[in-house]
């Protein structure tokens, strides 16, 4: 069902900040020890003394709007404007925008991964070059690296701090790569869901270089970057790699890489432990790529070269099978993203020209299709709740859809928002089991 449906524009959260600091404070399932005496009438049948629906004993009646979870954000890449948008997912609305590199301009963002604390990193395109940078979700774990004992950090999209001085970027880790690129620098990244998903200690960022689409052959680099430092930790090539433009993490210690190029397209997988390169899958045409629960990769795209039909390909490594989907009516698929909550058992896949498809998961058929956005739709992710994201390049947006209403609101971010990955960190907890 091809339905039309009004975009409602959301204005911009500013935290309560204080000295540009937040509240941790969030409603009923805070921990907050603040003693404000304020007071609410509801009965939430807490046991605390108080009516507000937590136990720290206050009466306070938790109005703001902190989101009672990490996962709550969604982190996109503005390469327009060289900047990170991150928003609530609860809210909608954009709550911090940050730099993403040193340069002044050129740093060209375009794929964010979430970690299992939820945690983001951003990879700039910067020629030549690894760059990433990892920002804290919370802001009592940002580091006041100036001692002043406030957390100099942005507030919204109207205060953006200068390059080193927003202190909820942990760290930012540059070097050359030392491949040679006609097109921009580094693209497939991903969290490996080695860390504490409490303390958000531990884990590894993969990254993999985007050579020259149009030279078959040429090695391309995965390198493994240490998490809590941004260390470059280790590195391999792949050989059979021209752009490793896409890259998802499966629940079996995989890394598996959208390899790009013209007049063809393949999936990669390395192995986060031994860093051995396997599997190079053909395939008729890709784009965005992500993984399920159940180890299969999926990957929305185009043809390239010969045919430019769209298709959402499942590979399912365990059988080596190969399911495809061509998408008639779609221009052109980029992003895609595996359901959950209320979402679940469907692959969304975002067009180019503004529709949104919902796929059934097992039975890989076209369900419903929506018309959401207004033009160059890319990235697609799932929030924590189940609502599905989607990135408009041109309309310098993301919408917020509605799986059960089939309704959206518009948030607006940065400029020429660009980004195929795990926005939300959603896909990562969904392959990698939580002890």
């Amino acid at each position: 069902m091809r339905i039309g449906i009004l975009a409602l524009l959301v204005g911009v959260l500013v935290c309560g900040f204080a000295q540009l600091s937040c509240s941790k404070d969030s409603g009923s399932s805070d921990t907050d020890t603040d003693t404000d005496t304020d007071t609410d009438t509801d009965t939430d049948g807490d046991t605390d003394g108080d009516t507000d629906g937590d136990t720290d004993g206050d009466t306070d009646s938790d109005t703001d709007t902190e989101p009672e979870v990490e996962f709550s954000y969604i982190w996109i890449a503005n390469s327009g404007d060289d900047t990170l948008s991150k928003v609530d997912t609860e809210t909608a609305m954009e709550v911090a925008r940050y730099r993403t590199c040193p340069l002044a301009s050129g740093c060209s963002p375009s794929r964010t991964s979430v970690n299992l604390h939820g945690d983001a990193v951003v990879t700039n395109r910067i020629p030549y070059t690894l760059s990433v940078a990892k920002f804290a979700a919370a802001i009592d774990e940002c580091v006041d690296g100036d001692s002043s004992g406030t957390i100099e950090t942005s507030t919204g999209p109207t205060n953006i701090l200068p390059w080193g001085e927003d202190e909820c970027m942990l760290w930012y880790t540059e070097q050359s790569t030392g491949v040679s690129v006609n097109e921009l620098g580094a693209r497939a990244t991903a969290w490996d869901g080695k860390e504490d998903p409490d303390t958000g200690i531990g884990g590894n960022v993969w990254v993999g270089t985007c050579g020259s689409m149009y030279s078959p052959g040429s090695p391309q680099v995965v390198y493994k970057i240490d998490g809590d430092d941004g260390t470059v930790l280790d590195q391999t090539d792949v050989t059979a790699g021209n752009c490793l433009y896409g890259g998802a993490i499966d629940g079996n210690g995989g890394f598996w890489v959208y390899d790009r190029y013209d007049y063809g397209h393949m999936i990669t997988r390395v192995d986060i432990d031994t860093l051995q390169v396997t599997e190079n899958v053909a395939m008729q045409g890709g784009y965005g790529i992500t993984a399920d629960s159940q180890g299969r990769v999926w990957v929305g795209g185009s043809g390239w070269g010969t045919t430019y039909d769209s298709y959402v390909t499942r590979y399912d490594p365990a059988t080596d099978s190969m399911d495809e989907l061509l998408v008639t009516g779609a221009n052109w698929l980029r992003g895609i993203a595996v359901g959950m909550e209320k979402s679940e058992g469907y692959v969304w896949a975002a067009d180019t020209d503004g529709t949104l498809y919902k796929i059934d998961q097992e039975n890989m058929l076209v369900t419903d299709t929506y018309e959401i956005g207004i033009s160059n739709m890319i990235g697609a992710a799932v929030d924590f709740e189940g609502y599905v994201w989607a990135v408009d390049r041109d309309a310098n947006s993301a919408y917020k859809f509605d799986p059960d209403a089939e309704t959206y609101v518009t948030v607006p971010v940065g400029l020429a928002p660009y980004s195929y990955s795990d926005m939300t960190g959603m896909q990562l907890k969904g392959v990698i089991e939580i002890e």
